[in-house]
């Protein structure tokens, strides 16, 4: 199998309403996420044209 993976980091706040803690107060949260994407018919680890799995651009830029 072959894959590629991106990671995203991002920051994300939120609160939660009716809860009687710190957490009631709008806060926030760091996140990294790890998208890959494999090829799972590639025979013996080889690319078919235009050899590669996917777009790069098109999976760092959500399309």
């Amino acid at each position: 199998m072959i894959q590629v993976t991106k990671t995203f980091r991002f920051e994300m706040a939120h609160a939660n309403n009716g809860y009687d803690g710190p957490c009631q107060n709008i806060h926030g949260h760091s996140y990294i996420l790890h998208a890959s994407v494999a090829l799972l018919n590639a025979e013996d680890d080889f690319l078919p044209a235009p050899g590669f799995v996917t777009d790069f651009n098109a999976l760092k830029n959500g399309t």
